[in-house]
């Protein structure tokens, strides 16, 4: 009997010392699944094996060193070996370059013992959750979700892992496919289907930080929130391509940063865009005008271009927000037809500021900029109207347009001008901040108004501070820049009557010098009579008046 205790001892320290414990991190609040650990443990599988377990039959086990080198009791023996093949299938003894891994409690055990583990080729369904809890370096594979993952698919747990060349598809159960949680995450070449899923977001970065590099393509579903969110961490996209995203709702965007979350560099093809609630969105180009409409509830307070954003569809401004251009351009395209490229209709009471923005029409476009029934703020515009289907550089309807710094406006063969202000629908102001300054470059061949009026009957039309930014009013009450406007030319004073030569006295004679009057006449504001400018033409030496040249300008 001596024997079999002491047999039963040493097979005990026999298992204890080749044992393989599997330690996982907890589980992350938001999965809504159990851990790997706490399902294995469920299963009886989690490479812990105790002497309680070895001494099945319940006898006493001695630890004397009598026991080392006895012959191990039968019973205990075949105990040791069922535990053993358990053991194997969650732990490997060959280098991770050998270990062979098929399904996930393979690659899980092949996690456990770290390094890398190489997916090439192989498809693994993930039947529970996975949970990556060491430093690994995953390379190629796909991993598959399943309907019994009713939480986030894969999570990462541990201080650094790497994802090279891995494809992550969800199942309709699953939400989030990938949630790194307080990782340092590189990923290269990573795609992610998260076409069919319940909820989430294709990538979570929460906490920690991610480098993302190569490929990164994502497929989102109608129930995904958008693309990548990053949640008070750093993710950095600016060595990634993005392949253009499919967004089958119009609130997705490609990454959505919030709680203090960072986003060094720039992402491909993208507009930031900055709501109320403290998120911030990179959205892509054609998907911006949708954007926009979709999160007017959650307040949209800024828009900033990081390059030229081919539009489309026309974008509407409609609430109180600034657009920071950066020097670049928001380009018209064919796709918007013979519409406006931007329209503000914010309303009166909200007012929009456009800042360091170019607006640019297509051939197929009519306007750069249309202000309806609101107030914009532009500071160092440009609208370039060189290309139109018929339409001005702006056109101000029933609202008002606020100019500081500069405006330059370029017009080409079908533009009606530079800035219509039309009091149709209502009360229209142009005002001129003192500095301000515009400038045109009229390609038209037509000498087209820099400001041209309609339907002021009702004075529903001001401009006012034009002279600041360097523009007269013309005869017909338009304007145009000064010194290339064609002003009214003066008219003559009637000449005195000359008296008889005979009655001239030689004192007298070739003494008498006729006098130059000039008399200035400001602007009249829109709805004022327009009168000439008087003044007095040199005449000549002989007496005879010199001859005025008067040139009406050329009707559009």
């Amino acid at each position: 009997m001596r024997k079999k205790f002491l047999a039963a001892a040493m097979g005990a320290a026999m298992v204890i010392n080749v044992s393989s414990v599997i330690t996982l991190a907890e589980p992350v609040a938001d999965s809504g699944t159990e851990t790997a650990a706490e399902t294995e443990a469920e299963a009886g599988v989690t490479g812990e094996v105790s002497v309680d377990e070895v001494s099945a039959d319940g006898a006493e086990i001695i630890g004397t060193e009598e026991m080392i080198g006895q012959p191990m009791d039968t019973e205990v023996a075949e105990n040791v070996e069922q535990k053993a093949q358990v053991q194997d299938e969650t732990s490997y003894s060959e280098t991770p370059e050998k270990r062979e891994v098929t399904n996930q409690t393979s690659l899980e055990a092949a996690i456990a013992q770290g390094g890398t583990i190489d997916l090439t080729g192989k498809t693994i369904t993930l039947e529970r959750a996975l949970t990556v809890n060491n430093n690994v370096v995953i390379a190629g594979g796909t991993l598959v979700g399943s309907p019994n993952v009713t939480g986030n698919l894969v999570t990462l747990t541990a201080d650094a892992v790497t994802l090279d060349g891995v494809t992550i598809v969800t199942a309709g159960s699953n939400k989030s496919a990938l949630h790194a949680y307080r990782t340092a995450l590189t990923a290269n070449n990573l795609a992610v289907d998260h076409t069919n899923s319940a909820d989430g977001a294709p990538i979570i970065i929460n906490g920690g930080s991610a480098v993302f590099t190569g490929n990164l393509d994502l497929t989102l579903g109608v129930n995904s929130w958008y693309g990548v969110n990053v949640h008070g961490a750093t993710a950095d996209f600016s060595g990634a391509s993005i392949a253009k995203i499919d967004t089958p709702s119009a609130a997705q965007s490609v990454v959505c940063v919030e709680n203090n979350g960072t986003v060094p560099g720039k992402i491909t093809d993208t507009t930031e865009v900055v709501t109320a609630d403290g998120q911030t969105a990179y959205v892509q180009d054609e998907d911006l005008p949708a954007f926009l409409r979709a999160k007017k509830e959650k307040d949209v307070t800024s828009v900033t271009l990081l390059h030229d954003v081919n539009l489309s569809e026309p974008l509407y401004l409609e609430e109180s927000m600034t657009v920071n251009g950066q020097g670049y351009y928001f380009n018209g395209t064919s796709a918007l037809g013979k519409d406006n490229v931007v329209t503000v209709m914010a309303g009166e009471s909200d007012v929009v500021s456009l800042n360091d923005l170019g607006i640019r029409t297509d051939a197929a476009n009519k306007s750069a900029l249309h202000i309806y029934k609101s107030r914009a703020a532009l500071k160092d515009i440009t609208l370039d109207n060189t290309n139109t289907a018929g339409g001005a550089g702006m056109i101000v309807n029933g609202g008002t347009a606020d100019i500081s710094g500069s405006l330059k406006i370029l017009m080409g063969e079908n533009s009606w001008g530079g800035i219509n202000v039309d009091g149709i629908n209502g009360e229209s102001k142009v005002n001129f901040a003192e500095g301000s300054k515009v400038t045109v470059e009229d390609e038209s061949g037509k000498e087209l108004d820099v400001i041209y009026i309609e339907n002021d009957d009702a004075n529903q039309v001001e401009i006012s501070g034009a002279e600041n930014a360097g523009l007269v009013q013309d005869e017909n009450g338009n304007y145009g820049v000064k010194d290339t406007v064609t002003e009214p030319e003066p008219t003559p004073e009637p000449e005195e009557p000359k008296e008889d030569a005979s009655d001239e006295k030689p004192e007298n004679s070739n003494s008498q010098n006729d006098k130059v009057k000039e008399e200035s006449q400001k602007s009249p504001k829109t709805g004022d009579s327009s009168s000439f400018l008087l003044a007095l033409s040199a005449l000549a030496g002989s007496g005879a008046a010199g001859t005025l040249a008067v040139r009406k300008r050329k009707e559009l």
